[in-house]
């Protein structure tokens, strides 16, 4: 690395005289950063793609809301005022008519109880829409956590 700008800064020196070798000298500097920029955006969306993954809640329908007819699209954590992770946002999908209290279950990683949230739920057949579900300010929904709809 430090051989390379030491080339680069002797080229500068030189290209004093010579317009094309500065402008050279300009362009393989512009391809060079360009090249780190992509290079680092990459490792950027990787570490975030890795965590998404490390911190993936699981969460499941009840057998009796999959009968009457719901289903899930992309579920999403976000954190209240305080910075605590307690709110359910769901894309939740009805084959039919769906109107009713959905109660949200939060167990840790060995099945203990310790957050719920309800809400009450309206969808048409083949509608979809976000529901958004608010846990305890006591919750604070744990990577791992598995999240039972009843």
């Amino acid at each position: 690395m430090t051989r390379s700008l030491l080339i680069l800064g002797l080229m500068s020196v030189l290209s004093v005289g010579c317009g094309r070798v500065a402008e050279g000298t300009k362009d393989i500097l512009n391809k060079g950063g360009e090249v780190a920029g992509t290079a680092a955006t990459e490792v950027v969306e990787g570490v975030a793609s890795g965590m998404e993954k490390t911190w993936n809640i699981d969460v499941q329908l009840s057998p009796e809301l999959r009968q009457r007819g719901l289903s899930l699209g992309k579920t999403m954590v976000e954190a209240d005022s305080a910075g605590r992770d307690n709110i359910l946002v769901l894309y939740v999908i009805a084959a039919q008519d769906f109107s009713g209290p959905i109660t949200a279950v939060a167990m840790d990683k060995e099945g203990r109880e310790y957050g719920r949230a309800t809400g009450e739920l309206q969808l048409q057949a083949q509608g979809a829409d976000y529901f958004v579900l608010h846990f305890q300010s006591r919750t604070d929904l744990e990577r791992k956590t598995r999240v039972e709809l009843r």
